[in-house]
């Protein structure tokens, strides 16, 4: 699943994503919560789901459907005499319960009972034996969720004629099949599934397999048979019921069908779908050695209007938010194109990883997501290496894991969850992200041809089963060239430290004469040097007389645990770097003298000859040192004064990360936000230049990335030459409707919006939002409405996220609100002030169950002042908030403080460097005039992967 939200990071990488606040709180379960499993005893084999969905259910006032399912299992131990498994009553209402021996069906209904709590329904006193097989029989009422977007629920669109029409589709991962049918909910309870659905006659019904039959049955419903899935997890059945329409992929790959599916009036965008679809599946087809074909006979990935998360991977009906899927060649932006090849590849990856082979349980969540990132962007690289996506990875996926793994709460990559709370946590960056992060390393350990080698074993071996991480560990090793990796222990030892412990190592080198010295220490956020977690760490390394520099990424050493690692420079080495391509997951820490002669060769021509990837991974390390005190500010910019001189796209996206957190915390108009900005301008001066607003090159994606950051931070700097053009932009727009460039128009909206002191400017872009069919150009708006500087605006923006019939779409309410928090100076007091007095109905209407929590979260990292940390205690202290808030907000108190704390030890640097006096008389304002987040700057994409449910697709 690929997760959403990503909304306010207005110019830099995704995800993310994504990442749920709540994810970065320790979670372990504890005994109370233990039954939230059920006992280890049952094997189902076979569903048969009927389904009755009349066409009631296709209006307003109705939203009942009905249903029997008849579930074949046995069990491996026959301790109990009781059965036991999930059904969530706020949706299902158990009619009948017959229970099947092979004797005789026996009716149980009086003797079932259910805990709320845990969703488990209990039917006592049957006798059950090992080896046998025994039926169910349920009889059940259903309703459509209409409140949130999870399990079998109701959506809905406007036609071109002003109808309503409503359709019935369905998300289950990670625990919400027991609200569409009673079933054993768990990922390693694996069964086949025949999917019977009697629907309005006319209407279209898609499942995961091909269509078996289609007969009338009445005038008005008609019953279509689905063919028997493959051995599946319950989370991963999904159904359809709608009027849409489909078109078939020009190109079949390995004889089976693919359609792109959507309301009919958005069949123009379906193409790039079309297009790239069989590309990304023949090259998984490819790389796996495992046809899809061999388990699936059809692919289906269609459109919903209303989507909780980015995308969900259900085996042979993908669905996704239209954003996602759909693309105009017109009207779309290179960013919203790139989302939809890799997010379709995120979700065909899963097809083979998660699908085919699932984790065991959710607290190994990274088994599938991370894998499903690693080929989000390898396989789309593949297919479209032109994109740099291989480059793109680093800055988007491995340096956003970086900058979340640091709080010592984190949880590490395998951990126990219990609760649907628990679980839900678990889908944030650390498995998405760090996980990705830590397999690509794994394959610069092994060698990329090995590290195939032993998936494509992983894959046969597991086929239609469920894993962990020792199972992969296992072959994995038999492919590894101890030759090529140099590995210090067993591969499982080796990674254990990576997956079982939170957080990353530092390497630290020191130069002692021609002697370069390696230590290690936990990379924590606190500065805490006391952790006792050490790693073993691949070592990479090029000096400055390497002939092929940066080439080689396998070990040249190991740093091993309570150990040290000396390498002798020669003569006439003047500089060594560390991790070549940041492939390893760490950062690196040099003594002054290295840092003296790195920074020498950035300033020469060609930069030393240092790669672009690695010159982005220094300015990534040094900005994050000098947010823990290991380097001062005054330094890292010395060292980064060769940024005058370099235009990658590379190098410059993390640099913007990390002004971007020093303007957040300064307050950009405060008198050293002025001039934080104005040296930020210096230094772009080429990089602007190198990228006019007038020139576009669509053909070339990394150009038209790099223009979009480029003008998108000028105009927010206050460059006058481009804030007047975007603003003329818009004007053009107002007037005549010429629209601006597809890529640069949240830019251009933004400008104009933070910039106007006429209200009709932004009713003006409301009503194109409200007129808007495509949903991509909805989604730039809405992430633009929040630049405006009119707090009256503002506070009616966020009210309409509370009104029903507003026109924002329930899955884009908390991109509304992170677009005011995060875009403008005074929205961060705006969006305080909303949340605070709405938290009830933000609970209720938000849709999510961590919306306010990532609220709350969000909201204290802007907080620097003790102003503000006031007010956050006073909210907790006179709200009637339950208790798991009280956590959060106390969490978020205590983020707030850490603010506080930095402003109060870094400023006396950052003043004396800019030479400006830190006076009593010139505080930083007390509100943080962050404008943007820590991913400013970086690309309307932030609306993807921050994730308000899911911090990343599925």
């Amino acid at each position: 699943m690929k997760g959403t939200n990503m909304a306010v990071l207005p110019y830099t990488s995704i995800v993310i994503l994504l990442g749920t606040a709540t994810c970065i709180l320790s979670q372990e379960p504890s005994e109370a919560v233990l039954n939230y499993r059920l006992r280890p005893i049952y094997r189902p084999h076979l569903y048969q789901i009927n389904l009755t969905v009349p066409s009631s259910a296709f209006t307003p006032t109705d939203n009942a459907y009905s249903g029997i399912v008849n579930i074949t299992f046995s069990v491996v131990d026959n301790s109990s005499s009781i059965i036991e498994l999930h059904v969530d009553r706020e949706y299902l209402q158990v009619q009948s319960v017959v229970f099947g021996n092979g004797e005789q069906n026996i009716d149980v209904s009086q003797n079932i009972s259910f805990n709320d709590d845990t969703d488990i329904m209990t039917i006592g006193n049957q006798s059950i034996v090992v080896g046998k097989n025994y039926t169910l029989e349920i009889t059940f009422g259903g309703l459509l969720s209409t409140t949130d977007m999870n399990g079998f629920y109701k959506s809905s669109y406007t036609d071109v004629n002003g109808t309503t029409k409503y359709l019935a589709t369905t998300q289950f991962q990670p625990t919400s099949a027991r609200r569409a049918f009673p079933c054993f909910d768990e990922p390693a309870l694996k069964a086949k599934f025949d999917i019977n659905i009697k629907l309005p006659t006319g209407m279209l019904a898609l499942s995961n397999t091909l269509r078996n039959s289609s007969t009338i049955v009445t005038t008005e419903l008609q019953e279509v048979q689905f063919e028997r899935t493959p051995t599946m997890s319950t989370y991963l059945i999904a159904f359809v019921i709608s009027d849409f329409d489909c078109t078939n992929a020009p190109t079949m790959v390995d004889n089976v069908p693919h359609q792109v599916c959507s309301r009919q009036e958005a069949s123009s965008s379906r193409s790039w779908a079309e297009e790239i679809g069989p590309k990304v599946l023949a090259s998984l087809n490819n790389y796996t050695q495992i046809g899809y074909g061999e388990s699936m006979g059809k692919l289906d990935q269609i459109a919903i209007p209303d989507f909780s998360a980015g995308a969900m991977e259900n085996w042979g009906l993908v669905t996704y938010r239209e954003a996602y899927l759909l693309w105009d060649p017109e009207e779309s932006s290179n960013r919203y194109k790139q989302y939809v090849a890799t997010i379709i590849s995120h979700e065909l990856a899963h097809q083979w990883f998660g699908n085919l082979v699932t984790m065991q349980w959710w607290s190994e969540t990274f088994l599938n997501e991370g894998f499903a990132t690693f080929f989000e962007y390898f396989t789309t690289h593949d297919v479209l290496p032109e994109w740099e996506l291989d480059k793109q990875y680093v800055i988007d996926v491995v340096q956003n894991a970086l900058r979340f793994d640091v709080l010592e709460s984190i949880q590490p990559l395998q951990s126990n969850v219990s609760t649907t709370k628990e679980v839900f946590a678990k889908f944030n960056t650390i498995s998405y992200h760090k996980g990705g992060s830590i397999f690509r390393m794994i394959e610069h350990i092994m060698g990329a041809a090995n590290f195939r080698s032993g998936l494509q074993a992983y894959l046969k071996s597991h086929r239609y089963n469920n894993t962990v991480p020792e199972d992969l560990w296992t072959e994995l090793n038999k492919t590894t060239d101890l030759s090529y990796s140099n590995l210090p222990e067993p591969l499982d030892v080796v990674l254990d430290s990576w997956i079982k412990k939170t957080g990353f190592p530092l390497v630290k080198a020191t130069l002692n004469g021609s002697t370069v010295t390696l230590t290690q220490s936990r990379f924590l956020l606190s500065g805490n040097t006391s952790s006792t977690s050490e790693w073993f760490i691949p070592i990479t390394y090029t000096t400055s007389t390497d002939e092929n520099k940066f080439a080689s990424t396998s070990p040249r050493e190991w740093l091993k645990p309570n150990s040290a690692v000396n390498i002798t420079l020669s003569g006439n080495e003047s500089w060594i770097i560390l991790n070549n391509h940041m492939t390893g997951f760490y950062r690196v820490n040099y003594d002054s003298t290295l840092w003296d002669r790195i920074g020498k060769a950035l300033r020469t021509e060609n930069f030393g000859d240092i790669h672009e990837v690695n010159r982005a991974q220094i300015i990534d390390d040094l900005f994050n040192l000098a947010r823990t005190n290991q380097v001062r500010y005054s330094e890292v910019f010395g060292l980064i004064e060769f940024l005058n001189e370099d235009a990658s796209y590379f190098s410059w996206t993390p640099a913007l990360n990390g002004f971007s957190f020093l303007l957040e915390r300064v307050g950009r108009e405060s008198d050293l936000g002025q001039k934080i900005s104005s040296h930020l301008l210096s230094l772009m001066t080429n990089l602007y230049e190198s990228t006019p607003i007038r020139h576009s090159n669509e053909s070339d994606q990394i150009y038209t990335l790099k223009q979009v950051l480029a003008q998108s931070w000028a105009c927010y700097l206050g460059h006058p030459n481009c804030t007047q053009q975007l603003r003329t932009l818009y004007s053009e727009y107002k007037i005549n409707g010429s629209r601006p460039n597809k890529n640069l128009r949240d830019a251009v909206y933004c400008t104009a919006l933070r910039h106007s002191n006429d209200s009709s400017d932004w009713e003006f872009l409301w009503n194109k939002y409200l007129n808007a069919t495509l949903a991509t150009e909805k989604s730039t708006i809405l992430n633009s409405l929040g630049c405006s500087t009119n707090e009256i605006l503002l506070e009616g923006y966020l009210n309409m996220t509370l009104n029903d019939t507003s026109g924002i779409r329930s899955q884009d309410r908390y991109t509304v609100f992170l677009s005011v928090l995060s875009r403008n100076t005074v929205g961060i007091d705006v969006a305080a002030r909303f949340m605070m007095a709405n938290y009830a109905e933000i609970i209720e209407k938000y849709q999510s169950m961590n919306s306010l929590t990532n609220m709350l979260m969000s909201l204290a990292n802007k907080f620097t002042t003790q102003q503000e940390i006031n007010m956050l205690k006073n909210f907790t202290e006179s709200s009637n908030l339950k208790e798991e808030y009280v956590t959060v907000v106390n969490s978020a108190i205590s983020t707030a403080e850490a603010n506080l704390k930095w402003m109060q030890q870094f400023e006396d640097d950052l003043y004396t460097y800019y030479e400006i006096s830190n006076s009593t008389t010139n505080p930083p304002p007390t509100s943080t005039n962050g404008g943007i987040s820590a991913n400013t700057g970086t690309n309307i994409v932030a609306l993807l992967v921050v994730i308000s449910l899911f911090s990343c697709y599925n």
